[in-house]
């Protein structure tokens, strides 16, 4: 030690392992230069810090002032604490509260977590991170980024306060606010929330991650599918396998959007389901089942199709109307191609009733009916099986003259602008022909007579809940949403 002049006062050059400690923190360096009236201490070479609790802080060189008791650490500045290590050209360090700042960007390894921001905050007490402006947390698994982040190394616990995107390979996440286990990945994200994984898309206001593979959403849901231009809303929504699975639930609306011809389903809650094996799709709707499409509407206790074989399947109630008729049966199976419905089997109990005017019905019934529909989703042919009956109304120049009522193992019947136009009975044909006038009332009725038309769904019943949007990602060096767009709403309307 000897004595020198700084900044015009007396001082102290102290060299060769100098140590001093400041209430509890131990601090070393090679040679130092203390300036007892300003109560400054300049050290450089070796710098070490050492406090109670086990952090250690290292660098080239260390202001400290005893005044403020704040060092300032510089030059490949290392922060060690268990498995916590931070890396930054520049470190402030409070020696009294033990707390430890950065302003000029820092690396910070925790195990396998990686972070990187350029200001931050550690305060060893409790274990806390804090970290502002171009943020990364980076696991093996995926990359958060964001402005604003806290990071609880004991629990491993990210928080977040504005907008932040998490990636993996295959998925997408963005939010606005909420919190993350990083080791557990499990948490809960608000103010708008977005996932995207294999061309599917998740939006709704909050959701909870319950595990890398599953979770829940609430508030305005909206799920598009890109691969099968499937969209559904709903209220809540529950996800598994990367959305592999996805139930909705409360006032669904799903959509296999079209520009002019687009297939609609109300119901209570929706199961859509992909194997990821075979890559087949299947979609269940439960409770108040509603279904349409051009012309053509249903209901039923449960819908469920397979792009296996492209069909709807109808049971617990289902019926089934276009423009002038009323099908049903104790189950309804309804064959897709090129998104529009065109063939259906109604069986057992198939009835099919066709409204000839305001007060005569055609009607047909057998174990079971296959029928087949136009573009316009509208009846054009049926044949019945086993057990047939029927009323079939004959027309001359348009008006109704006779009707004839017939008993028959198997029938056809052609249809033109929902009007029967042919009829073919086979087997076993028992029945009799009666001018219109003579045709006994008692007779007017099969015996499963139903016309309900008025609760045929109207259009309107389908309108969209909520136009949703799609949050655009900030950060444009990670993969951004699929770039398959779904339609705008305006086009699933004709």
């Amino acid at each position: 030690m000897k004595s020198i002049i700084i900044n015009g006062n007396k001082g102290q050059l102290l060299t060769g392992n100098v140590q001093f400690e400041q209430r509890g923190s131990k601090v070393y360096c090679n040679q130092a230069e203390y300036d007892p009236v300003n109560q400054v201490l300049n050290g450089t070479g070796n710098v070490r810090i050492i406090n109670p609790q086990g952090a250690i802080v290292t660098g080239e060189r260390l202001n400290f002032s005893s005044e403020s008791n704040l060092a300032i650490v510089s030059g490949d500045v290392l922060l060690r604490d268990n498995s916590l290590t931070i890396k930054a050209p520049v470190l402030i360090y409070q020696t009294e509260s033990k707390i430890g700042s950065y302003n000029q960007g820092a690396d910070i390894k925790d195990g396998n977590t990686y972070l990187r921001s350029r200001y931050g905050i550690y305060n060893p007490n409790i274990k806390e991170l804090y970290f502002r402006k171009d943020v990364i947390l980076q696991t093996p698994d995926y990359t958060i980024q964001t402005d604003t982040l806290k990071y609880q190394s004991d629990i491993k616990k990210a928080t977040f306060f504005t907008y932040t995107q998490i990636n993996t390979e295959e998925e997408q996440i963005i939010f606005n606010k909420g919190y993350y286990f990083t080791e557990e990945k499990r948490g809960f994200f608000s103010d708008s929330f977005a996932y995207a994984s294999r061309g599917k898309i998740m939006v709704a206001d909050s959701a909870i991650a319950e595990n890398e593979n599953a979770g829940k959403a609430f508030g305005h849901v909206w799920f598009y599918d890109s691969t099968e231009s499937w969209q559904m809303w709903g209220n809540k929504a529950n996800y598994e396998g990367k959305l592999g699975e996805t139930w909705i639930y409360e006032n669904v609306l799903a959509v296999n959007a079209d520009k002019s011809d687009s297939l609609f389903i109300l119901c209570d809650s929706l199961l859509n389901a992909k194997d990821t094996n075979t890559n087949i799709q299947e979609i269940t709707a439960y409770s108040n089942v509603s279904l349409m499409q051009k012309n053509s509407a249903a209901t039923a206790d449960i819908m469920h199709y397979s792009d296996l074989d492209s069909q709807f399947r109808l049971i617990g109630n289902p019926v089934m109307w276009d423009s002038a008729t009323r099908m049903s049966g104790d189950s309804i199976r309804l064959k897709i191609k090129n998104q529009k419905l065109k063939e259906g089997s109604l069986f057992p109990s198939a009835t099919i009733i066709i409204q000839e005017d305001s007060s005569h019905f055609s009607q047909i019934q057998g174990d079971s009916i296959h029928y087949y529909l136009d573009s316009q989703q509208k009846i054009t042919a049926s044949r019945v099986f086993r057990n047939g009956e029927s009323i079939y109304y004959i027309r001359e120049k348009d008006t109704l003259q006779s009707v004839f009522k017939t008993k028959c193992s198997d029938m056809y019947f052609g249809f033109a602008d929902n009007k029967i136009k042919k009829a073919v009975f086979y087997k076993e044909n028992k029945g009799k022909l009666y001018p219109i006038v003579e045709f006994p009332e008692e007779e007017m009725k099969l015996s499963r007579w139903i016309w309900d038309y008025e609760k045929k769904p109207k259009r309107l019943f389908f309108k969209l809940p909520f136009e949703q949007v799609i949050p655009k990602a900030r950060y444009k060096s990670i993969p951004n949403l699929p770039k398959s767009k779904p339609k705008k709403w305006y086009q699933f309307w004709n």
